[in-house]
């Protein structure tokens, strides 16, 4: 059984390999050229014990087990269709799935981001701080607001000074009424 099955492999790979020419990448298409032939060897042992004899169909079963890797049937199971990294639902839905940028520029990648697990300030902080620094900041004239950003991602008192034309000491004088203004406006929200 295995014998004759083995002499029949080439000629289903020649079909999965001809049916899943389409695939870009190289893994994927030795993925489903594997998963075919997986599911070939199943139905081929189902059916020698029920007493058939498909060596005389081989051509036909290679080309069913194709049709079933298609649509997400594998040899162990079926891929789930609500799972968005499966083939199956990214077809179906026509979604596409990328692995996220490896260099991190804050405020400048949304998604990693989002991502980001703060565990050190208690979660009413953190939405108190969301909410007031946007509404303070929306207060300040556009060319503080990008200093304020400046300032805030860490950027270097002297870089801050070129880009903006000022000395480093107005700089360093600016980020401690920034400081004096912020609280003076969080403890005014307080009151209300």
């Amino acid at each position: 059984m295995q014998i004759v099955f083995m002499e029949a492999l080439t000629r289903i790979q020649r079909i999965a390999r001809f049916r899943f020419r389409h695939l870009r990448c190289s893994d994927s298409r030795e993925d489903v050229i594997c998963e075919t032939v997986a599911l070939c060897w199943v139905w081929y042992i189902s059916l020698v014990r029920k007493g058939r004899k498909p060596a005389e169909f081989i051509g036909a079963l290679a080309r069913y087990a194709v049709r079933a890797v298609s649509s997400g049937r594998r040899a162990c199971g079926q891929e789930r269709a609500n799972d968005v990294l499966s083939r199956r639902c990214q077809r179906r839905r026509q979604l596409r799935v990328s692995s996220l940028p490896k260099v991190h520029i804050p405020h400048e990648n949304l998604f990693e981001d989002a991502l980001c697990d703060n565990t050190q300030t208690p979660v009413p902080d953190q939405v108190q701080f969301r909410c007031d620094f946007t509404a303070w900041e929306q207060r300040l004239p556009l060319v503080k607001q990008r200093l304020v950003k400046g300032l805030a991602l860490g950027h270097r008192t002297k870089d801050l000074a070129a880009e903006f034309g000022l000395s480093e000491a107005r700089i360093s004088q600016l980020r401690k009424e920034f400081s004096a203004d912020y609280t003076a406006f969080c403890e005014g929200s307080k009151n209300v």
